[in-house]
């Protein structure tokens, strides 16, 4: 169990746009990712999770002293078909223009953000542009986000990714329950998880939770009384579950500041194992942040 800190990999988000159900606080000012990021090192942190369409985020890490870090980036959205020689054109170039926020001459992983982007018509051109970047030595590792167990399956059929990005967490367990994570683990894919607060919702007190949540309610009470009973913390025990799966390489986390960020890696070494299934759910009201309505 004293391994999970070197699990653990900072998304970056919220520094680049307002982000997660949770933040009262807007974006996190530059001069604290630069602590949280000195933090993160010091705790043994490797992994940066960014993105082209995360607003200010790249931008804000090319500021930063990045050395010693893995950063993983991901190619705009084709929300359309066929994809065309344009597209792949687009993607070459949004990659050189994050290279050039980020300041540095190559990145660990570059990410389709959309896995519907490679199964549509000509998405093999999308591919074969990551596959050339790899090649020349722009990036490292190539892959996907995904979200679920049949974007998964649809991919794997077009080729094996070295890296995916994935959602699972206390509540969304789906990816385990299909198989998808230990089918992965075996072609020697990279796994990263995201969402392990599910926007901060995990975190929240159930009461103070917006009213969209009232079908989950209990839910929320039974996962915060669990964790009281426990005597750990709710972000303790939810990434706690995530570190202790073998097939996780990292565990992706979104933190506001420096605080938060201690607050999450307090004890997280010594939590005792926690056995989340009996938190699982499978409603995708709940689980996709995008079926969310908070307004």
């Amino acid at each position: 169990m004293n391994d999970r800190r070197t699990r653990i990999g900072l998304g970056t988000v919220q520094w680049g746009v307002d982000y997660g159900v949770a933040n009262r606080d807007g974006r996190t000012p530059p001069a604290e990712v630069g602590r949280i990021l000195a933090a993160g090192r010091a705790a043994g942190v490797r992994v940066l999770d960014t993105a082209a369409l995360y607003g200010e985020a790249e931008s804000v890490l090319g500021a930063q002293d990045l050395s010693g870090l893995q950063v993983v980036t991901k190619t705009p959205r084709y929300a359309h078909a066929p994809i065309t020689a344009a597209d792949t054109d687009d993607l070459k170039t949004t990659l050189e223009r994050s290279l050039a926020r980020l300041r540095l001459p190559a990145v660990h992983g570059l990410l389709a953000h959309h896995a519907d982007d490679l199964l549509a018509p000509g998405g093999e051109r999308l591919i074969d542009a990551l596959r050339e970047l790899r090649d020349r030595g722009k990036v490292a590792r190539i892959g996907v986000s995904v979200y679920d167990g049949a974007q998964i399956d649809a991919v794997l059929a077009r080729f094996t990714p070295d890296l995916v990005q994935l959602p699972l967490n206390v509540f969304d367990q789906r990816l385990i329950a299909d198989g998808s994570l230990a089918r992965l683990a075996a072609l020697g894919v990279d796994i990263h998880v995201r969402s392990v607060f599910l926007q901060g919702l995990l975190l929240m007190s159930p009461e103070s939770a917006p009213a969209f949540f009232d079908p989950w309610r209990e839910r929320l009470r039974a996962w915060h009384a669990g964790c009281a009973e426990r005597k750990v913390l709710p972000q303790q025990a939810a990434l706690a579950f995530v570190c202790d799966l073998p097939e996780v390489s990292c565990c992706l986390i979104g933190v506001q500041n420096i605080a938060q960020f201690e607050e999450a890696l307090t004890g997280l070494d010594t939590v005792p194992r926690f056995d989340a299934g009996s938190f699982a759910c499978s409603d995708p009201a709940l689980l996709n942040p995008v079926n969310w309505r908070l307004s």
